[in-house]
């Protein structure tokens, strides 16, 4: 340590802040060899060392600054310096080198590495020890890109195309530009329209889609230009944007589709946004961020999972899994009813997780008798009503299995009436993953498996909380799904930082 360190003007930094856990055990959170897949030791030029960059990225995920805010902190902050072991009279670097480290990362399969550096130390200080199994659910993440509507995103497409063949052929650019009947210079300005009258705007609509198509059918039209990716791409992105919006009648002429089709494209920025929903009432439009928490004393963020915000939760439990390595995997996982259903069960069985889930029930009135009232024993292969009788569960040639009460059985019943009223008798459906739901109902009847669920169930949400909120992966700050990836597994591991520094100053002192 030199005289003008900074560590050594200021003195230690007050006990239990970020800053002086960064400075005392950094070390051990994020170091350089954990970065040698992303550098080459023969080429290029001497580089800022990676975990000094790391440790950057983590102070930036926790106060919320930019790149450019960051190398400010760290060329006049003396916290800073002193949470990264520089001089006071270190200028900090250029703010591209965090673009550049984020690039490096994302190419090399790195983006985990500090959510990975946080789950090792947890295990050295003894803090998955405890149950095994793990809590899961999911929290909106917008995205980082506007909103376009149906005009501006076909403009916007049509404005890619014209880009991506420019850059290969400007004669061709040219000719393109020549043959369409907007300009596309400004693709965020709407062409003139009374877009408040319904016809008026309809009419519109068809032309701006007829616009497109031109431009599509150019393209495939010109020799060579399919073979360029970026043509292709663009090409590609257009042409969805069309289908999503709009069908092609007999003639050839796009109209408009009623209705809005799911997993559309909501912005030519950020093709992978999605509107999403939380729920019936909350809506949002970016990506949905699941993540995988421990049930022990000091839950812990295990993995992280973003995806598209048009996604169901249930899905996310098998990715949740499978980004695990084999010995970290849990026996069980709870969750609410979106994880409930036989699909998620079925797709967990297969990788010998269980689930402890409230079974999603269908809207059954007071005065019916529904499906759940009836008794299935499919390992008998019957199925026994409220009124005592009796039917077997077949198969049919489609191979869906179903259980038919007789007519003379229903015809006489006391419950006909609320049962199945205007048929003359009754039939059960059984679904393909029937077992799983019959399991799951038959566990949350013991009534200390459902006071487990109840009370375990809601410890993620303190988690998801702080991962939300107090270190922003409420919103997006890149464009694209893998970067909000990494933004959520950097910020997981702030999370997780929080009971290791608490462990980690108890241990020195």
């Amino acid at each position: 340590m030199g005289l003008f360190d900074a560590a050594v003007v200021m003195g230690p930094l007050p006990e239990g802040s970020f800053f002086a856990l960064l400075a005392e055990h950094g070390d051990r959170i994020v170091r350089d060899e954990d970065f040698v897949e992303c550098y080459s030791e023969r080429l290029g030029r001497p580089s800022i060392p990676p975990s000094q960059l790391a440790k950057v990225m983590l102070l930036q995920h926790r106060t919320g600054v930019s790149d450019e805010q960051a190398m400010e902190c760290v060329g006049w902050d003396l916290r800073w310096k002193v949470a990264l072991g520089l001089p006071i009279d270190h200028h900090g670097w250029h703010p591209t080198s965090l673009t550049k480290f984020r690039a490096r990362l994302l190419l090399h399969k790195k983006e985990g590495v500090a959510l990975e550096n946080t789950l090792r130390l947890a295990a050295e200080l003894g803090l998955l020890d405890g149950p095994l199994e793990q809590i899961v659910d999911s929290t909106p993440m917008l995205g980082a890109a506007a909103t376009q509507d149906t005009v501006r995103l076909v403009r916007f497409g049509v404005n890619k195309l014209i880009e991506a063949v420019r850059a290969v052929d400007a004669d061709a650019g040219a000719e393109l530009v020549a043959g369409l009947e907007f300009d596309y210079q400004r693709p965020g300005e709407k062409p003139d329209c009374q877009w408040r009258l319904k016809a008026a705007r309809e009419r519109m609509l068809t032309r701006v889609a007829q616009d497109a198509q031109r431009a599509l059918l150019a393209v495939e039209q010109a020799e060579g230009l399919l073979d360029d990716e970026q043509v292709k791409a663009a090409y590609e992105l257009l042409r969805e944007l069309v289908g999503q919006d709009f069908d092609v009648d007999q003639d050839g002429v796009p109209r408009l589709h009623r209705g809005t089709k799911s997993g559309r494209i909501i912005s030519t920025i950020d093709p992978e946004m999605q509107h999403g929903r939380k729920s019936s009432q909350s809506r949002f439009d970016g990506y949905k961020l699941s993540a995988a928490v421990t049930n022990t004393c000091e839950p812990l963020i295990m993995t992280v999972h973003v995806a598209p915000g048009g996604e169901s939760d249930g899905p996310q439990a098998k990715r949740l899994i499978d980004s695990q390595p084999a010995e970290r995997r849990p026996p069980r996982i709870l969750g609410d009813t979106a994880y409930g259903n036989g699909v998620v069960r079925s797709e967990l069985a297969e990788r010998n997780v269980d689930v402890l889930a409230p079974v999603p029930e269908g809207t059954v009135l007071e005065d019916r008798v529904g499906k759940r009232d009836f008794t299935i024993d499919p390992a008998v292969g019957t199925v026994s009503c409220p009124a005592g009788q009796t039917a077997a569960i077949r198969t049919s040639k489609k191979r869906s299995r179903g259980a038919n009460f007789s007519r003379a059985d229903c015809g006489g019943c006391l419950l006909k009436d609320r049962c199945c009223p205007g048929q003359p008798n009754r039939h059960i459906n059984l679904g393909e993953h029937e077992e799983f739901l019959i399991a799951a109902r038959q566990a949350l009847a013991d009534p200390v498996t459902a006071a487990h669920l109840r009370h375990t169930r809601p410890r993620i949400e303190r988690l998801l909380g702080l991962l939300a909120h107090r270190y922003g992966a409420r919103k997006s700050r890149y464009i694209g799904r893998d970067k909000a990836q990494l933004q959520a597994s950097w910020a997981a591991a702030l999370v997780n930082l929080n009971p290791i520094g608490r462990h980690l100053a108890i241990g020195t002192q």
